[in-house]
């Protein structure tokens, strides 16, 4: 731990330091040399997020995890670089350290939680804002809608950045995109690295136009590279009537043969698709949701449909049972639904209770059933004061036969066939 705050208080001072160039001390600077400020309206930012997560999975010869870890963030934003008018640049680094660390991969015998020690320069970015647009290179993070595609998946202590060269604009009211090649992936664990050559970059396009509130218009295409192709569309919006504030969502997306390969000596073949049903009711604090969504089977392909930048611990469910799935694809697809339900009020906080209900789409071989399994969650949310929030959630995963990811289905390679139990408590603290 000691190496990991050494390493961060070394980011610090490259962070933080600022003020070595913009102070001012009795001889001449390089500032009043140039005759221009290197950077200026500057806004450093800190964040600690202690959190303990426990891990038991039933039948299993490993122990229960136990894990207390400490997010340490620290960053900077910068108004102007340069003296040039529209060019900013934000710096952060991240530091998280195991204070008890009876979990794999710290230890081995235990049941993983994917917050190894780690330290990384998470975000380092420039970005040039021109009239309506804003041209951005760098390490950043990168969040499309509700992360279902491209998140940075901040649930774990170390998020997911990526690196891109991207332009995002407006070149008409209610309309905007953005356009961006991916020549990085710095995962929640360095195994998730990647490197792409800038010629094969994955790319993405988004595309959204708001015809109004109660109708906002997505079109999309996701080429990764090493992976698949994703093109999709989505419509949602928001109505209110009588004080009833409804919602809903419907998206669908075809996955095909990436368009290039860089890191692979072949594209795999992929030919599938899914869709997303979502209803939702608010009222007077409480809310509720149904969503159904589908992920298509590989069809005798190399894998069905798959979400691998997403941050999938949001959906199907916090036991993260289904990530594997998710991430590389359910050989024999998915059906799943969900239904939540809460409340939310600034005095006491945010409660919310889901049910998941899991099946593949097609008969998994050998596994003899559909059913995969199902999932209660539960959450408690409360800011305690501006800068200070407190979080506790668990989950309970309920097994039948599980799932494949490969063609190869039977009780030794499926997953998701034992009952699953983790919880959180957690504090945020921001500066």
């Amino acid at each position: 731990m000691r190496k990991s705050v050494f390493s961060l208080g070394a980011a610090a001072i490259l962070i933080g330091g600022s003020f070595l160039l913009t102070g001012s001390t009795n001889n001449a600077s390089a500032q009043d040399l140039l005759g221009v400020s290197f950077i200026d309206n500057v806004k450093p930012y800190l964040e600690f997020r202690p959190r303990y997560e426990y891990v038991d999975v039933d039948g299993s010869p490993k122990d229960a995890a136990n894990a207390l870890t400490i997010r340490t963030k620290i960053g900077v934003k910068i108004g102007t670089v340069l003296g040039i008018k529209g060019l900013s640049a934000q710096l952060e680094a991240i530091d998280v350290s195991a204070l008890i660390d009876d979990y794999y991969p710290q230890k081995n015998g235990y049941e993983t939680v994917l917050d190894p020690d780690n330290t990384r320069l998470t975000q380092a970015f420039i970005v040039y804002n021109y009239g309506n647009y804003a041209f951005v290179a760098g390490r950043k993070y990168v969040i499309i809608d509700d992360h279902r595609f491209i998140g940075n998946v901040n649930w774990r202590q170390m998020p997911q950045s990526l690196g891109v060269v991207a332009i995002a604009g407006s070149p008409i009211q209610n309309l905007n995109f953005l356009l961006a090649g991916v020549y990085e992936r710095k995962g929640i664990i360095d195994k998730l690295n990647v490197d792409w050559h800038m010629d094969k970059m994955p790319i993405v396009l988004d595309v959204n136009y708001k015809v109004s509130p109660a109708l906002k218009l997505k079109g999309f295409a996701y080429l990764l590279t090493d992976i698949h192709n994703t093109y999709g569309v989505k419509a949602s919006g928001k109505i209110d009537f009588n004080g009833i504030k409804f919602s809903y969502l419907g998206e669908y997306a075809k996955q095909t043969d990436p368009y290039e390969n860089d890191n692979l000596d072949r594209k795999p073949d992929i030919d599938t698709d899914y869709y997303r049903i979502k209803v939702g009711a608010a009222y007077s604090g409480f809310f509720g949701n149904v969503m159904y969504t589908y992920f298509g089977d590989a069809d005798g392909k190399d894998a069905g449909f798959s979400t691998p930048l997403a941050t999938l611990h949001k959906f199907d469910g916090w036991a993260d049972v289904l990530l594997p799935g998710a991430a590389k694809g359910f050989y024999y697809g998915l059906d799943e639904l969900c239904v939540s339900v809460g409340y939310k009020n600034k005095v006491f906080g945010k409660f919310m209770v889901a049910y998941l209900d899991f099946q593949a789409d097609k008969d998994q071989g050998d596994l003899g059933s559909k059913d995969i399994g199902s999932e209660v969650d539960v959450l408690y949310a409360k800011k305690l004061t501006k800068r200070l929030s407190f979080l506790a959630k668990a989950a309970f995963y309920n097994a039948d036969n599980g799932y494949c990811i490969g063609a190869t289905c039977n009780p030794t390679t499926a997953k998701g066939r034992n009952d699953v139990t983790k919880y959180w408590l957690q504090l945020d603290y921001k500066f």
